[in-house]
């Protein structure tokens, strides 16, 4: 009896000691052989795209990417390198028992450049869901033979299908008679379930609508409405419908950010998952603090919770963090800033030429530096690309649709 209590309790304390050993192992604990004791470490989990991506720790190889690794707490410098890709780096905290999440987008060094179209386009524009591009291949473009029905307007969808296939151009309206295509805008309405086309007259002081279609995004390539003394109030009824959203979206924030949002910036972008906000600063305000204290193992880049006017910030809703991105005078316009379709990422123009960063503004690296036109940037829906408008050859004739490779 006595020997059976003595194996029961044995039992019992194996099976307590392994508990314990499965549940400090997994927090991070580690037997010091050196110091022959108990401590504590922090696990780094390194992801990177594309893998297989060297892992540098302080200057050291310790390993390839994807990889967990067990590390005692410290400031680390983290770089992740794969040839032929312009390499990551950032300093990373690591803490006891804490899992610290690496995620490195590596950008080609040259990255592949590929056309779209061939026959020329204009005036192209981004759905609001940002998976499809509206535009117009002009009668000029196609002034031989064998293009001349391409002339009109058209829709590309940006996602890719099931087998990773991409789409055919679609062209949504084929005219029966002669426009002037020098001087057109395009504009998608809120639901994406029609395209305006607005003919322009321009001078020195304004410009002037002297024409303006709708046509619908599936059916009939004949068929359109002519809606030139209805313009001005099918634009305001779609600036109801856009504001409503947006306001739906600020308003489900905490309240201090509502209050900056409302009053002190302009250009508010929400990213693709809503998870993150780009701005405008307009004017000099502090962000309150929402999540106190700051989350373990949060994003240890520096944030800037007192704005500036002229500067673009990202707030991330999640960690409750504010970075500083760029002084709007380095960007060309509005429009030349845009988020990534990760929404871990924003591309920017400066200077003349296409940038990839961190939402947190680290890692700024170079995407494209020839030549484009129109600040024209439209990132795919899967990632892994960016399309840009661009003449690489006749100066004189249209320009076309590439895609910038970034895998």
């Amino acid at each position: 009896m006595i020997r059976r209590v003595i194996y029961t309790v044995f039992i019992f304390i194996i099976l307590c000691t392994s508990i314990f050993g499965i549940i400090a192992y997994a927090k991070g604990y580690r037997f010091n052989a050196n110091d022959k004791k108990l401590t504590t470490t922090g696990i780094m989990s390194v992801s990177s795209y594309p893998d297989k991506a060297s892992i540098l720790l302080d200057g050291k190889l310790v390993g390839v990417s994807s990889a967990s690794l067990s590390l005692s707490p410290k400031w680390y410098d983290v770089k992740i390198t794969k040839e032929g890709y312009q390499a990551w780096e950032k300093r990373i905290r690591l803490q006891g028992e804490i899992v610290s999440q690496v995620d490195a987008l590596l950008i080609p060094a040259n990255p592949s450049l590929r056309t779209l179209t061939v026959n020329g386009v204009v005036a192209p524009v981004l759905s609001p869901s940002r998976s499809r591009v509206a535009y117009i291949i002009p009668s000029e473009a196609s002034s031989s033979s064998v293009v001349k029905s391409r002339t009109g307007l058209w829709v590309f969808d940006l996602r890719t299908g099931p087998f990773g296939t991409k789409n055919e151009p679609k062209q949504i309206f084929e005219p029966k008679s002669h426009y002037d295509w020098s001087f057109v805008k395009l504009y998608w309405s809120p639901d994406e379930k029609q395209v305006i086309i607005t003919f322009i007259k321009t001078d020195k002081k304004k410009d002037t609508v002297i024409q303006a279609l709708q046509v619908p995004t599936e059916g009939n390539t004949n068929y359109y409405t002519d809606i030139t003394n209805q313009l001005n109030t099918i634009f305001a009824d779609w600036k109801i419908i856009n504001q409503e959203k947006k306001d739906a979206q600020i308003n489900a924030l905490p309240v201090s950010v509502t209050k900056l949002l409302t009053k002190s910036v302009d250009h508010i972008d929400f990213a693709p998952d809503e998870s993150k906000i780009l701005y405008l600063a307009t004017s000099s305000s502090s962000l309150e603090t929402v999540i106190n204290p700051p989350l373990i193992g949060s994003n240890p880049t520096e944030e800037k919770r007192s704005v500036k006017p002229g500067n673009y910030y990202i707030y991330d809703e999640k960690e409750d963090k504010n970075y500083f991105i760029s002084e709007a005078k380095n960007l060309t316009s509005p429009e030349a800033i845009i988020w990534y379709s990760d929404s871990k990422h924003v591309v920017t123009i400066e200077s003349g030429s296409i940038f990839i960063l961190d939402f947190d503004g680290t890692n700024r690296r170079t995407v494209y530096a020839g030549p484009f036109v129109d600040n024209i940037i439209f990132p795919w829906p899967s990632g892994e690309r960016l399309a840009i408008l661009t003449n690489l050859n006749n100066t004189k004739a249209f320009p076309n649709l590439y895609e910038l490779d970034l895998r």
